[in-house]
């Protein structure tokens, strides 16, 4: 009885653990975010459209804009027992709404990096977007206040 307990203990702490680095990641996330470089499917975006992404995330939505147009809206969760740390987005709204688009996500200071599939498509294993993976690899840098 007493090793059931201390299993049990053991596990809660654990998952205690994880759910605090999740938070904690996710207080690193939240903000507004300027593209640095995109590459989809292996193919750089120009220079120009890049200026023009921008990354707005809270605590539980990801939101994507190319000037005023909203690009990708959705909720996200994040899993950060996964190296990478996996990252789930499903759609809020349009073609995408109740869809789920799976990545690997990274943030450090004041970088962020996330390489995601479209739904349907197997989630990344690395940060790299080849000619037809289908992944999209995005670097962002937070915005000043």
């Amino acid at each position: 009885m007493k090793s059931l307990v201390a299993t049990l203990t053991m596990l809660a702490a654990i998952n205690a653990g994880a759910a605090e680095k999740d938070t904690s990641v996710t207080a690193q996330m939240i903000g507004t975010w300027t593209c640095v470089t995109a590459t989809v499917n292996g193919k750089p975006l120009s220079d120009t459209a890049v200026r023009k992404l921008h990354l707005t995330m809270t605590a539980t939505r990801y939101k994507t804009e190319r000037d005023a147009e909203v690009l990708f809206d959705s909720t996200f969760r994040l899993d950060p027992t996964k190296a990478p740390m996996h990252i789930n987005m499903v759609g809020t709204e349009g073609d995408l709404i109740g869809k789920e688009a799976q990545g690997i996500i990274a943030v450090e200071g004041n970088t962020l990096k996330i390489c995601y599939t479209m739904p349907g498509k197997p989630r990344p294993t690395a940060f790299a977007s080849g000619t037809n993976s289908e992944a999209y690899l995005i670097i962002w840098k937070r915005e000043k206040k």
